[in-house]
């Protein structure tokens, strides 16, 4: 009776294991098979020839030297061929389970923010560069950060740079609709005039919207971990040339990276 335990993929993979291993049989015995044909008619023809016994010799080291060499190369070759893809998945398989032993923080460990990281200067990453800080009084919450930004793009975050490339703030549109919820229901200004300016020195905002991380570009995801839990506020981290607030961000990483990261 078959094993009905067997899984198709187990079946598949026995099945490729005696074909390789008639291929190699069959390989072996044919080229020890043209070896002993061509030494037989090397001997032949030493034999046969009316040249002298060191001449004969010469004919039968000449015609092994040349033909043995490429009976061997090709043996060589068929044969990797053939067994070398059963090496590079019994080692893909390995590392594989290697990587699933890890523990969530030993695979950000491993993992560099560089590697990681979202490209600040990509015309992708979506952010708001302020030239000059009164930059800000001018641009409107609804209709410049919102609407023009965070809703045309599809993205619920914006990090607000300096004409350096510094990082400012990073506002989160959540924090943005609980700013207009609150000039909304304090009535007089009208909600379309509510100010970029005015969303960043609100007292309960400023702070979060500063509570970013920040780490040098020798740093690895882990260190990113540690200091989002150290901060409730704190969803987003910076590379940074040096590893400091004051220098240019050069990548970006979100606790949604780090997340996918540590689980992967």
């Amino acid at each position: 009776m078959p094993d009905i335990t067997q899984t198709p993929t187990n079946a598949l993979s026995d099945a490729e294991a005696v074909a390789r291993s008639k291929i190699g049989r069959y390989v072996t015995y044919f080229a020890l098979t043209i070896v002993f044909l061509l030494g037989f008619t090397a001997i032949m023809v030493a034999l046969l020839s009316n040249e002298s016994g060191k001449e004969r010799f010469t004919y039968v080291k000449d015609i092994l030297t040349i033909v043995l060499p490429l009976v061997g190369t090709w043996v060589g070759t068929v044969l990797a061929f053939y067994f070398s893809r059963e090496n590079f998945v019994a080692a893909a398989k390995q590392t594989s389970d290697l990587v699933r032993q890890l523990t969530p923080e030993q695979r950000l460990q491993s993992i560099a923010v560089t590697e990681a990281m979202l490209d600040m200067t990509a015309s992708t990453t979506l952010k708001l560069t302020l030239a000059k800080p009164e930059d800000a009084a001018n641009l409107k919450v609804k209709a410049d950060v919102v609407d023009a930004l965070l809703e045309k793009n599809g993205r619920n975050r914006l990090p607000i740079i300096d004409s350096s490339g510094k990082i400012l703030y990073v506002v989160h549109r959540s924090y943005i609709d609980k700013f207009l919820v609150k000039r909304a229901e304090a009535g007089g200004t009208q909600l379309a005039d509510a100010t970029l300016r005015e969303l960043l020195d609100t007292e309960d905002l400023k702070s979060i919207f500063q509570s970013f991380a920040v780490v040098g570009k020798d740093a690895r995801l882990i260190t990113v971990k540690q200091a989002m839990d150290g901060n409730a506020n704190c969803s987003d981290a910076f590379v940074t040339d040096d590893g400091t607030k004051g220098s240019r961000a050069i990548g970006w990483i979100t606790n949604v990276i780090v997340q996918e990261r540590s689980a992967a």
